[in-house]
């Protein structure tokens, strides 16, 4: 008679790991780059090319830096992060025609600080952008260094 005892505990061993390989991935703080690829790991030597590419593998109260300037893409932002478009380095850039440039909507409640701070970026609407920055939810918005430019409204707006 077989006992499926050790097949239970294998199974259960294996699925233990994965659960903390996949948790383990998120980063503390990732890179993007104007030559970089979405699927890299958004490591300094294998960045990521987009902002939105780079928040879902940057962990909760983490940092996305910029290598050098580019345009990074619209991005929704749903987790305490700072976005870093790094002086002297990049100058983040984020082209927003007909879209919000920023969005930002965190509700999650294991999240306490609901921060966000997003410095030395360029957010252009290109005359039909709707906001450079919308925030729909948060505690904290800092917003420093940067440019919100030819948007249709206000450059930013808050639903808090």
């Amino acid at each position: 008679m077989i006992k499926p005892y050790p097949t239970l505990k294998a199974l259960f061993v294996v699925s233990f790991m994965l659960v903390v390989a996949s948790a383990a991935q998120a980063q503390t703080r990732t890179w993007v780059s104007g030559v970089g690829d979405d699927l890299n790991p958004c490591s300094r030597t294998a960045p990521c090319k987009t902002f939105a590419g780079a928040i879902s593998k940057t962990a909760k109260d983490g940092e996305i830096s910029v290598l050098d300037p580019g345009g990074y893409g619209a991005v929704t932002i749903t987790k305490s992060i700072y976005i870093n478009g790094t002086h002297g380095a990049g100058y983040g850039s984020i082209l927003n025609a007909s879209v919000n440039g920023v969005i930002i909507n965190i509700t999650d409640a294991a999240d306490v600080r609901k921060a966000v701070r997003l410095r030395a970026l360029d957010l252009n609407g290109a005359s039909t952008g709707i906001n450079g920055v919308s925030i729909l939810a948060a505690n904290n918005v800092w917003v420093e260094d940067s440019v919100i430019d030819g948007n249709t409204g206000n450059g930013t707006t808050s639903g808090i």
